[in-house]
């Protein structure tokens, strides 16, 4: 993206970062971000050194405000680069120090760097990202995905923990997990088919938690520690009163509603329940050392229903449950989070009703299936300190309004950028920042399907600097899939490569593959072209929707959703964004893929396209192109 600083102000002259350039002041993971900057051999104009200095000192202080005005605003994620005969990043933490490494990459032009000052400092302190435990087989790209997300300045990870992580106290914990998610994921949409077969409403499985498994504490130690090298507060997510169906299977004694085969709620009026979350919580404060936990509490349906709460008000047991696991953290020094919308007022008790007003649901005849009490009375309940992921931004403004009038800590959850109006007057009246969230697989194909790794680089733009309104998506969502294209083709782009640009005349309404929907690689496979070169030799390039190729018809713009109080916007083009580049052209848009060129020495003389099926819809070539390097 042109516009990753929030001030810059460059010459037209420079210098090259090369071999022969010193680092000085860093530590072992700095050095490394920095000498991928770096190029080789001996070159005449190349910087001195790469100077690392731990405090924005004030002769750096003076420069920023004599330059861009009196903008200097100490923040520990602050930070500050100086390019004159060597390279001077200044912050005040490590954190800092880590994105100016990294802004050296997005600066530099292959080893490249132009004279003059940049200073970035943060909108928001809260800039984060919600994920599930990988996989064991996917421990090495979630260390991947990190790298990512510092190199685009968030500065908090939240992993849900659930029953994918080793409890040494109570492996049944895991041994049920194990049994319920090979059983959700027997099929694509399982998850989904028991969650609205009963006539109560239940809680989304998170069955791609852990890859449905569970990864040993060491491994997760290996993955925090990767973290809080890297400047990431860490914060783990312990679902509890609700989503609590991994403590549920092997303690159905506990579950609220004894009449549901997968019970996904504890009773707050049985001990027992917090003896159980509490020796949970104790092994995974010892593993994670959090300043804070977050403990879930959102889409609570089941409350006030077993015989020992039938009677009892919604919102005391709601907040007594609350208070409880507060206090248990607050005695460790820690702080704890929640998920927000059962706090909120919707007006009203109807069928219309919805986050924790009573919501009355009817069956298709229009009888009365189930009534959900309301629990936002607990709003002026629960003890203050605690923290609030709000994502129901997208209901309504006026719910911002019911947490901050409160003084309420509150960021927002499940964010998505382009969705969201007013961004700059709600930072304004006291929001703290934002998480993107992903639930589904931390996989790289899920991440980008999804859309978190668009939303990932658009957020930056929203996160740090200032002026963002909504009439910018076009324009910003065009440098949104350039940046994430240079980023996921770095290496590609730097050698011989082919380009295709293409598109495909289907057009498929966007899925989320979340709650147990998977990837269908057969449904998405297209087909493949083949390549022909002048000695004969051949090139397959296989072509799937959705990850090289899109529809030639997709919308570039925001809309005013009718069902949110919000933006729509065309999320079967964002999906493809990283592994392909989206290019408009009038109302139409191509997709730019690269493959590395086996054969740079070669000249083409055919290319051909071998659809999977008739359902492959029609595939249109526009452009093939053999280039050294980009």
């Amino acid at each position: 993206m042109n516009k990753l600083n929030r001030y810059e102000r460059l010459g037209e002259d420079g210098a090259f970062l090369t071999s022969n350039t010193t680092i000085e002041g860093a530590d072992e993971l700095l050095i490394r971000i920095v000498q991928e900057s770096l190029i080789q051999g001996v070159n005449s104009n190349s910087f001195t050194a790469v100077r690392f200095i731990g405090v924005m000192e004030q002769e750096i202080i003076s420069k920023i405000n004599e330059t861009f005005g009196k903008v200097f605003k100490a923040d520990k994620d602050g930070y500050a680069i100086e390019v004159g005969e060597e390279v001077c990043i200044y912050a005040e933490s490590a954190r800092g120090l880590i994105y100016g490494a990294y802004s050296l990459q997005q600066m530099s032009e292959q080893g490249y760097l132009k004279e003059g000052l940049i200073y970035n400092v943060p909108l928001c302190s809260f800039r984060g990202l919600k994920v599930y435990l990988p996989a064991a087989e996917d421990m090495e790209y979630f260390k991947s995905f990190i790298d990512m997300a510092c190199y685009y300045r968030y500065n908090t990870i939240v992993v849900e923990v659930g029953g994918a992580m080793e409890y040494k106290r109570h492996p049944e914990i895991n041994e049920g997990w194990k049994q319920y998610c090979d059983e959700m994921r027997e099929y694509s949409g399982k998850g989904k088919d028991v969650q609205n077969r009963y006539t109560w409403e239940k809680n989304s499985i998170h069955c791609e938690n852990g890859g449905g498994d569970w990864l040993q504490q060491h491994s997760v130690k290996e993955l925090i520690d990767y973290c809080t090298a890297r400047g990431l507060d860490v914060i783990p997510e312990v679902p509890s009163l609700s989503h609590c169906d991994y403590l549920l299977t092997r303690h159905p004694e506990l579950a609220e509603r004894q009449d549901d085969p997968y019970p996904d709620t504890y009773c707050p009026s049985n001990p027992a329940s917090y003896e159980l979350l509490f020796d949970v919580l104790e092994e995974i404060v010892d593993v994670f050392k959090p300043l804070t936990v977050h403990v879930g509490h959102d889409e609570l349906y089941t409350i006030a229903v077993c015989e020992a709460c039938r009677g009892k008000d919604a919102s005391a047991l709601y907040t007594e449950d609350l208070t409880k696991i507060n206090q248990f953290l607050a005695e460790k020094g820690i702080r704890t989070m929640i998920w927000g919308e059962k706090l909120l007022n919707s007006g009203g008790v109807s069928v219309h009703a919805f986050a924790g007003s009573q919501r009355i649901i009817l069956n298709q005849e229009g009888y009365v299936e189930q009534v959900i009490p309301a629990t936002y009375p607990a709003i002026d309940m629960i003890p203050k300190d605690i923290q609030i992921m709000h994502w129901y931004w997208s209901f309504g403004k006026q719910f911002d309004e019911q947490l901050l009038e409160r003084n309420l800590y509150t960021v927002y959850g499940n964010f998505e950028g382009p969705g969201i109006p007013g961004w700059t007057s709600r930072l304004a009246k006291g929001i703290q920042g934002a998480s993107i969230s992903n639930w589904s697989a931390l996989k790289e194909n899920y991440l980008q399907r999804n859309g978190i790794f668009f939303n990932m680089v658009y957020s930056n733009r929203m996160f740090w600097q200032e002026n963002y309104d909504e009439s910018m998506y076009p324009k910003l969502a065009e440098e949104v899939f350039e940046e994430l294209f240079r980023y996921k083709n770095h290496s590609v782009l730097a050698g011989p490569h082919i380009e295709i640009t293409h598109a495909s005349t289907l057009y498929r309404e966007f899925e989320w593959f979340f709650d147990g929907r998977f990837i269908d690689p057969q449904l998405d496979f297209l087909g493949e072209y083949e390549i022909t070169f002048d000695d004969g030799e051949t090139l397959r390039v296989p072509v799937n929707y959705g990850t090289d190729i899109s529809s030639l018809e997709c919308s570039w713009g925001l809309k005013l959703s009718q069902r949110f109080d919000g933006y729509d916007f065309d999320r079967t083009l964002i999906q493809v964004s990283g592994s392909a580049l989206p290019v408009r052209d009038g109302n139409q848009t191509w997709y730019k893929i690269v493959r590395a060129n086996p054969f740079p020495d070669k000249k083409l003389v055919g290319i051909s396209f071998t659809p999977q099926n008739e359902k492959s819809g029609g595939i249109v070539l526009r452009q093939i192109q053999l280039r050294a390097r980009a």
